[in-house]
């Protein structure tokens, strides 16, 4: 599909990033393919991370069931962030969490709708899934169940309460738009040898140092803009 920008197809409908040129995008869509609804996504907004969509064809919310790494989810955009284009990353990191031998614990400080989570489980190990948003737990509640798995699920700010925390032998940072100074405050917290997955979005100049910790694999996951990136950092506490 030629096009100028970006978009996703969730379920049965599509997300348009608003930038120059998506109408371009929405007339390639409407003629190639047969979407329930289109909405053009005009940025995330709050702590919470949701989406601003404005339904611009079809009829509908933008809800559904998506299939990724041969498990589903439930999605609603309206009340919880979810993006398709970071299944590799998610894959990547739940088969290095799933190869790890050091990790009696595992939390995932981010969940989300649980798209880490939930394959760790299957994997056999312990999660510990939190996230500030409630609907956001409240959907990885009913995603555990229609995957038939069970984890402990905690609505928190994991920021503020991850120094509570005892026996912790892996954490997931997924949320790569928090400041790299809050990233190191918690990165202080743990205990030497915890594994640590962090997602960041950087200017591909800029010189990205974690206090305390080895970097074990550092990766450009994918461009952000055309000036920054997503990178991925597997690393080890000192």
């Amino acid at each position: 599909m030629e096009h100028v920008g970006s978009f996703e197809k969730i379920s049965d409908f599509f997300v348009i990033k608003e930038r120059e040129g998506w109408e371009k995008v929405l007339d390639e869509i409407k003629e190639k393919q047969d979407p329930r609804a289109i909405f053009l996504d005009k940025g995330v907004e709050g702590q919470l991370r949701i989406r601003k969509l404005e339904l611009i064809h079809g009829k509908g919310e933008p809800t559904g069931i998506i299939k990724e790494n041969g498990l589903r989810y439930m999605v609603d955009l309206q009340r919880a962030y979810f993006s398709p284009r970071l299944a590799g990353l998610r894959r990547e990191i739940t088969d290095n969490c799933l190869n790890s031998s050091d990790s009696e614990l595992v939390v995932d400080m981010y969940a989300g709708i649980g798209p880490i989570s939930i394959p760790l489980l299957k994997g056999g190990k312990k999660v510990l899934s939190i996230d500030l948003n409630p609907s956001a737990v409240e959907l990885l509640s009913k995603n555990m169940r229609l995957n038939k798995v069970r984890g402990e699920l905690l609505i928190a700010d994991s920021n503020r309460i991850f120094d509570c925390l005892d026996g912790v032998g892996e954490v997931i940072m997924n949320n790569p738009t928090q400041p790299l100074s809050v990233t190191n405050s918690i990165i202080g917290m743990m205990e030497s040898g915890t594994v640590i997955h962090v997602t960041y979005i950087s200017n591909r100049t800029d010189k990205i140092e974690f206090d305390g910790a080895n970097v074990l694999e550092r990766k450009i996951v994918h461009g952000y803009s055309p000036s920054s990136s997503l990178f991925y950092f597997r690393m080890r506490k000192k």
